[in-house]
C-alpha cells in the first residue's frame, strides 16, 4: 500500500476530496462504506470501521465474518491503542468521533506498533467531521422527501427542514471553499480571515473574532482576524491574558463554550458587555490535543439560542483554523529546512566557508562578467596544505580538523572581504579574487603564503604548515570553471613538486603532462594487474672474501608497447597512488623465491637478498603477512632476507617505526637502514632500532679515496656502525681507490658499478662467479702474492650510464 500523504497540504487535498465523495452519494449506508474506504487508503491503514454503542456498523480489511465486535467497542471507547487483527498481526489504533450517529466513532488500524502521528489524527478528526455533516445532510434530505407525502398540517416543518438542508449544504460548500484556499497555498491571513467571515456569515452573527495564544508567551492571547468588532474594542483588546471571555475559556477548558448572558460570564472582554453582546459561542483551535486558540461568533440580538447544529459547524469552522495553522507552520518549517539544506549543500560543514558547489556557481558568474567586460579579470588559487596528513596521521583527525578551521580563518583574512574562499575537502582550499589583475591575484597568492608560515597552535600543539598553490588568471577567456579549477590544480601539483611552500601559474604544458601522467596512472593499472614488472639483481660482493654475499632486488618494468620503462618514471607515480604497494609485493615474492632457487647454485648457497620497502609499504596493515608468505612460498630462510628501509621514513615517526620494525624483526628478517647520512642521521634513533646493517650512500663513498669531508664523513659511518655491532654496505663503488679505502676503514660489503650493473636473473650466476675470479685477483695483487691467472689486477669499471637513484625505491 502506498504511503499516505500527511502534511497539511496532503491533509487538506484529503478532506476537499473525502467531501467530493460523499456529497452527492444516494443513501447514508453508501456514504459511511466510501467514506470509511476513503479513511482506510488516506491514513494508510489495513483496518477501518465505523463503530457505535458497541456495534459495527461498517468495516474494511476483516475477513468474512470474523469482525472482533467487542475489540472494535473497546478501541472505540478508547481501551486499546493496539489491536490484534487476524493475518494482519498488531494494528496501532486511532479514533475520531462521528457526530451524526449517536456514540459512533471512527476506527483505523495499521499493521504497526508505531502510534498516529498528530497530524494523522488531526486528519481523523477532519474527515470525521465531513462524514458527520454529509450523514446529517443526507438525513435531511431523506426527512425532506419523506415530508413531501405527507399533509399540508406539517408545511411548517417541511420549511424548517428544507432551510436546515439548505444551511448545511452552505456549510459544506464554504469548507469546502477553505479546504481548496489552504491547498492551493493562499496566505494564511487570507485563509484566517475567510474562515471568521465564514462563520460569521453562515451562523448568522454580527461579530466573530479569532485568538491565538502569544507564541512569545503562551500565557496571553492575541486577536488574529475578527469582523464586526468596533475598533476601540478591537484595540483595547488585541491582547489579553488567557481565560478572559468567552474565547479564553475555550482555550482553558479545551472544549465549546456558549451563553446567552454575555454580561454574566466570569471575567468578560474589556468593553464587550457595555458594547451590548448578548450570546456568544466559541469553539477552541487545536494543535494535536492542545488549545491554541479560539474561533468565536457573539450577537447584540437578545435570547439567542446556538443549536447543535450551529455548535457543530463552528467546531468545523475552528477545526479548520487548526489545518490552516499546521499547514503554515509546515510551509515554514519546510521552507527553514529547504534554505538549511541548500545552505549545507553549498557549504562546508567544518570550517563554514562556501564548497566545491558554490565556487564553481561563482566562478562561473565571475567567467560570464569577464567575457561581457575585458575589464573584469579574476584569478583563481588553489591552495593545498603542505605536511596536513603527518599531523593528521600523528596527532590525530581532531588535531586535523582544528588546523583545518585555523588555517581557512587565516586564508579568509589575508584576503578581501569581497574575494570567496572555499574548501574543497581534505586539504584543499580555493580563492576567487575578482576584479583583480594579474599581479593582484600573484600579490593575494603571497599574502596566503604568509598568513600560512606562522606556526599554528591548536589543541594544545604547535604545528607548522606552509602551502602550495597553484594560480590561473582568466580576462574574457571562454574557459569554464571545471577547467579552470582543474588548470590550478595542475599548477598547485607542479608548486609541491618544486619545493612546496611557493606558488606556481599555470602554463598550457603542464596540462599536457598532467594527461600524459594520467595516461601512465591508467597503463600502470593494467601492468600491476597483468603482473608486468620484472626484477633484477645487483650482487653486493665481499671484497676480502672475494665472494658474492648478497644481491639488492630492483624492479623494472616491461611495457609491452614502450619496452623497458625507467624506474624514475613510474615509481614516483606508484608512490603516489598506492600502487606501490601492490608492486612492492611482487617484487617481495619474486625475489624470495628467486634467491632460492640460486641457494642450491655452486658458490650461491648462502647468499641472501635485499628488497627496498616504500614508506606506503612499511604503513600497510598487510606488509607482515605478505613478508611471512613470501618466505614460507619460497623456503627462503628468514635470515637470508634483509628488508631495506630509507633512513629519512624512520626519524619521520620512530615510534612508529619501531613497533612496525619489531614485528618485521620477529620473523627473523634482518634491517636495513638505506642511503645512511643522507638524512637526519641521529644516534638516539639507531640505538632504539633493531636494524642490523648500516648502508653508507655513495655520495660519501664517491669522496672517500680522496680525504675531503664526505670522504671523512663515510669513514665515520663506518666506525658508528661497528661501536653499534651493525654491518655495513658501502654503495655505489666505482673506483679501485674506493675499494681500497673502504677496506682500510672495515667495510669490506661493497656494491656498485664497479663490480657489476643490476642484471636479470639468467645472468647473475655467470656475474657472481665472474665476479668471485677477479676479486680473488684482486685480493692476491693487494697482498702481493702473484696471480697464476692474469698479471692485469685491476677491477675493470663498466660504462657509467645508468638509471638515476630514487631513495626508497627498488631502482639503483
Amino acid at each position: 500500500m502506498a504511503m499516505a500523504s500527511t502534511s497539511p497540504q496532503g491533509s487538506t487535498q484529503q478532506l476537499t476530496e473525502l467531501l467530493a465523495a460523499v456529497a452527492e452519494l444516494p443513501d447514508p449506508s453508501t456514504v459511511i462504506r466510501r467514506a470509511v474506504e476513503h479513511v482506510a487508503e488516506a491514513l494508510d491503514s489495513e483496518i477501518a470501521a465505523l463503530v457505535a454503542d458497541g456495534q459495527v456498523v461498517h468495516s474494511l480489511g476483516f475477513p468474512a465474518g470474523a469482525w472482533p465486535v467487542a475489540a472494535l467497542g473497546e478501541a472505540a471507547g478508547g481501551g486499546h491503542t493496539v489491536l490484534e487483527v487476524e493475518g494482519v498481526g498488531p494494528c496501532a489504533v486511532g479514533t475520531a468521533d462521528c457526530e451524526a450517529i449517536s456514540g459512533a466513532r471512527l476506527v483505523v488500524g495499521r499493521g504497526s506498533a508505531d502510534p498516529f502521528t498528530q497530524e494523522e489524527r488531526a486528519l481523523l478528526r477532519g474527515m470525521a467531521q465531513v462524514l458527520s455533516l454529509a450523514l446529517q445532510a443526507r438525513r435531511l434530505l431523506d426527512e425532506e422527501r419523506t415530508s413531501r407525502a405527507a399533509s399540508d398540517a406539517h408545511a411548517a416543518d417541511n420549511a424548517q427542514l428544507l432551510a436546515s438542508l439548505q444551511e448545511r449544504q452552505t456549510l459544506l460548500e464554504r469548507l469546502s471553499r477553505i479546504q481548496r484556499s489552504i491547498n492551493s497555498r493562499k496566505p494564511l491571513n487570507d485563509v484566517l480571515d475567510a474562515i471568521v467571515v465564514g462563520a460569521a456569515e453562515l451562523l448568522g452573527e454580527d461579530i466573530a473574532g479569532l485568538r491565538l495564544l502569544d507564541p512569545q508567551d503562551p500565557a496571553y492571547m492575541c486577536m488574529t482576524a475578527w469582523l464586526g468588532v468596533p475598533d476601540h474594542l478591537a484595540a483595547a483588546t488585541a491582547r489579553q491574558p488567557v481565560g478572559q471571555g468567552i474565547g479564553g475559556r475555550a482555550i482553558v477548558e479545551n472544549s465549546l463554550v456558549h451563553t446567552s448572558s454575555y454580561y454574566s460570564v466570569d471575567q468578560p472582554l474589556p468593553g464587550f458587555a457595555a458594547d451590548g453582546i448578548q450570546s456568544a459561542m466559541a469553539a477552541p483551535v487545536r494543535q494535536g490535543t492542545h488549545a491554541v486558540g479560539s474561533l468565536v461568533v457573539a450577537t447584540r440580538r437578545p435570547n439567542r439560542i446556538y443549536s447543535a447544529s450551529e455548535q457543530e459547524a463552528l467546531t468545523a469552522f475552528a477545526e479548520h483554523v487548526s489545518l490552516a495553522l499546521n499547514d503554515a507552520q509546515s510551509v515554514e518549517a519546510l521552507h527553514r529546512a529547504v534554505a538549511e539544506a541548500t545552505h549545507q549543500s553549498r557549504h562546508d560543514s567544518l570550517t563554514g566557508l562556501p564548497n566545491r558547489v558554490l565556487l564553481l556557481e561563482r566562478l562561473g558568474a565571475a567567467g560570464d562578467r569577464s567575457r561581457q567586460n575585458d575589464a573584469a579579470p579574476f584569478t583563481l588559487l588553489f591552495i593545498d596544505v603542505d605536511n596536513f596528513k603527518v599531523v593528521n596521521d600523528s596527532l590525530g583527525h581532531l588535531v586535523g580538523d582544528c588546523l583545518l578551521t585555523a588555517v581557512a580563518k587565516r586564508v579568509a583574512g589575508s584576503l578581501r572581504t569581497e574575494d570567496t574562499v572555499a574548501r574543497l575537502g581534505g586539504d584543499e582550499f580555493a580563492v576567487l579574487v575578482e576584479q583583480a589583475s594579474a599581479a593582484e591575484g600573484l600579490r593575494a597568492a603571497e599574502r596566503v603564503l604568509r598568513a600560512l608560515r606562522a606556526p599554528f597552535h591548536v589543541a594544545g600543539q604547535t604545528v607548522h604548515v606552509g602551502a602550495s598553490i597553484g594560480v590561473v588568471t582568466s580576462c574574457g577567456a571562454p574557459a569554464q570553471a571545471e577547467e579552470l579549477l582543474r588548470d590550478a590544480d595542475v599548477a598547485m601539483y607542479r608548486a609541491k613538486a618544486e619545493g612546496k611552500s611557493r606558488y606556481v601559474v599555470f602554463e598550457p604544458a603542464m596540462r599536457d603532462r598532467l594527461q600524459a601522467r594520467s595516461q601512465l596512472e591508467t597503463e600502470l593499472r593494467r601492468a600491476v594487474r597483468d603482473e608486468q614488472f620484472t626484477v633484477h639483481y645487483q650482487p653486493v660482493v665481499d671484497a676480502a672474501a672475494g665472494t658474492v654475499v648478497s644481491t639488492e632486488a630492483l624492479v623494472r618494468w616491461e611495457h609491452p608497447g614502450r619496452g623497458l620503462v625507467p624506474p624514475a618514471e613510474f615509481v614516483p607515480l606508484a608512490e603516489d597512488t598506492g600502487l606501490i604497494v601492490a608492486i612492492g609485493a611482487q617484487v617481495l615474492r619474486a625475489a624470495c623465491h628467486q634467491t632460492a632457487a640460486w641457494r642450491g647454485s655452486p658458490g650461491l648457497a648462502d647468499l641472501s637478498v635485499s628488497v627496498n620497502l616504500s614508506p606506503r609499504q612499511l604503513q600497510e596493515p598487510g606488509l607482515l603477512a605478505d613478508v611471512r608468505d613470501a618466505l614460507l612460498s619460497s623456503g627462503l630462510p628468514a635470515g637470508a632476507l634483509i628488508l631495506e628501509i630509507t633512513e629519512n621514513l624512520l626519524v619521520r615517526d620512530v615510534d612508529a617505526a619501531k613497533s612496525r620494525l619489531d614485528e618485521l624483526k620477529a620473523l627473523g628478517v634482518r634491517l636495513a637502514v638505506d642511503d645512511f647520512g643522507t638524512g637526519y642521521s641521529s644516534l638516539s634513533y639507531l640505538s632504539r632500532l633493531p636494524v642490523d646493517i648500516l648502508k653508507v650512500d655513495k655520495a660519501f663513498v664517491a669522496d672517500i679515496a680522496d680525504g675531503s669531508p664526505a670522504g671523512k664523513l663515510a669513514g665515520a659511518v663506518i666506525a658508528l656502525a661497528a661501536s653499534l655491532e651493525l654491518a655495513t654496505v658501502a654503495e655505489g663503488v666505482e673506483t679501485a681507490e674506493q675499494v681500497q679505502a673502504l677496506l682500510a676503514h672495515g667495510c669490506t660489503h661493497l656494491q656498485g658499478f664497479l663490480f657489476s650493473r643490476a642484471v636479470p636473473p639468467a645472468v647473475l650466476p655467470g656475474t657472481a662467479a665472474a665476479l668471485h675470479d677477479r676479486l680473488e685477483m684482486a685480493a692476491s695483487a693487494l697482498a702481493g702474492v702473484p696471480s697464476a691467472r692474469t698479471p692485469d689486477v685491476r677491477l675493470a669499471v663498466p660504462s657509467r650510464r645508468s638509471s638515476r637513484v630514487l631513495p626508497g625505491t627498488f631502482v639503483s
